[in-house]
């Protein structure tokens, strides 16, 4: 399957863009239809967690929306460096951030929503160079895309471990940017957002807030959304400080999360985790 995989991926990469994106989410489609209905089964009981008053139809709706998202953003990793055209991709709120970049540290708070490759594509367009701090896919030919996808785009990927933590502070205080996943899962786990749940410090949030701490850093919420098929609207919200003098992670970590959460709760059908259970930290 992981060789099958790797061919497709090799395959597709000259094919048309319209037909590579839509060729995904057909067989997204069918996966979960026919082989996999668990998935489109807990997607259905995520939303209903989040809106329980929701009308069936509606979760119905976002249920197969949210596999349509998944299987393009799987199928566009062959094309993604493609897809900086300006009749693909809108960047919308970038010049507040952009201002400071080079004069202080920023740190890119990426969600995980719509295609968030696209991302690192539109920095590499607007000669802005990143790091980011990634975990290391399970699957083998997963890893091997997204590695060589990363690569193409000039991202530099930090191991999540302390020697990435050293190179992530000392790009932050070299006024780099570093891009930190605050929305995350480890293992069987769902890290953030909260989603009511209390603060913890074992995730990226509380990283964020200790790097934003240590080294002064703008914080700035990115995320992508997928505005029709292959056509994507990068949003990079208003950049923010940790307030001075506080000596709370908990509380750093309930701040950032009420940055994201909300976000991600408004384009739920457009979330990588969505079919993914939340659970309390262990």
């Amino acid at each position: 399957m992981q060789a099958l995989e790797r061919v497709l991926h090799h395959a597709m990469r000259r094919l048309p863009i319209a037909f590579v994106s839509n060729l995904g989410a057909r067989l997204a489609w069918l996966k979960i239809r026919f082989i996999d209905p668990n998935v489109a089964r807990k997607a259905r009981a995520n939303i209903r967690q989040h809106f329980p008053a929701m009308a069936e139809t509606e979760v119905e709706k976002l249920v197969w929306r949210f596999v349509d998202n998944v299987g393009r953003l799987m199928a566009e990793f062959s094309i993604v460096h493609r897809l900086t055209s300006s009749e693909r991709m809108e960047l919308v709120g970038i010049e507040a951030p952009r201002a400071n970049l080079g004069r202080i540290p920023t740190i890119a708070l990426c969600l995980h929503l719509g295609n968030w490759e696209v991302m690192a594509a539109a920095m590499q367009k607007i000669g802005v160079t990143i790091a980011s701090i990634s975990e290391v896919p399970e699957n083998v030919a997963h890893r091997d895309i997204a590695e060589a996808t990363r690569s193409s785009l000039d991202v530099k990927v930090l191991s999540p471990d302390r020697i990435g933590a050293l190179q992530a502070l000392s790009i932050l205080k070299g006024n780099g940017v570093l891009a930190i996943f605050p929305d995350e899962k480890r293992g069987s786990t769902m890290m953030a957002p909260l989603f009511g749940r209390p603060p913890h410090i074992k995730g990226n949030l509380a990283l964020a807030a200790k790097f934003a701490r240590r080294t002064g850093a703008q914080l700035v919420v990115v995320y992508c959304e997928r505005v029709e098929n292959v056509r994507f609207r990068l949003h990079f919200e208003e950049p923010f400080f940790m307030a001075p003098g506080g000596n709370d992670a908990l509380a750093d970590v309930a701040f950032i999360n009420s940055r994201i959460e909300p976000i991600i709760l408004r384009h739920l059908a457009q979330w990588y985790y969505l079919d993914d259970s939340i659970g309390p930290i262990a």
